[in-house]
């Protein structure tokens, strides 16, 4: 076939009647497009939201943990309520037990890795009657850490520490 350089007649029928097709098949993909991505993305929001309140709770029973466990190891028992805040700088204090009341402010902190998060740990005297005496000379405190991140609440863990009076 010669090539005389000039296209078909159906050619020029056929254009005539698809102009503006192409433009519109464009503007349907990256319309088809923008809402795949914003699906996408938006998932991808929520797993990472999801991700670091998982991380946060953890952190958070970690350390209410180790405090309740820190509690129930020290030698002494107070007989009244008491309460203690610890940070990564140290703990302070309105009512001390009577174990730390003596102890430096570095003697109980979270450490440096946990900034932000600060663990209140109390303990009731006078928890509720079935805990109270289980035989005599036995009675039984209620501990509960409280958790918590930049300010707000994450975690609180209830525990009981029993003090038994040996005579030997």
């Amino acid at each position: 076939m010669l090539c005389t350089g000039r296209r078909p007649v159906w050619w020029s029928e056929w254009r005539s009647h698809s102009r503006g097709a192409l433009l519109i098949e464009v503007l349907i993909a990256l319309a088809i497009l923008g809402l795949i991505s914003t699906v996408f993305i938006g998932g991808m929001y929520t797993s990472l939201q999801a991700a670091r309140v998982t991380d946060e709770r953890s952190t958070a029973i970690t350390l209410a943990r180790s405090q309740i466990e820190f509690v129930k190891g020290q030698r002494g028992y107070s007989e009244t309520d008491w309460d203690y805040t610890v940070t990564t700088a140290g703990w302070t204090a309105t009512t001390p037990p009577t174990w730390l009341a003596d102890k430096p402010s570095t003697y109980v902190q979270i450490p440096a890795e946990y900034g932000g998060y600060a663990v209140t740990v109390t303990g009731d005297s006078d928890p509720p009657a079935p805990y109270k005496i289980w035989e005599e000379g036995e009675s039984m405190r209620l501990l509960t850490a409280t958790v918590l991140h930049e300010g707000e609440t994450v975690y609180t863990l209830n525990n009981y520490q029993l003090d038994r009076y040996f005579e030997g």
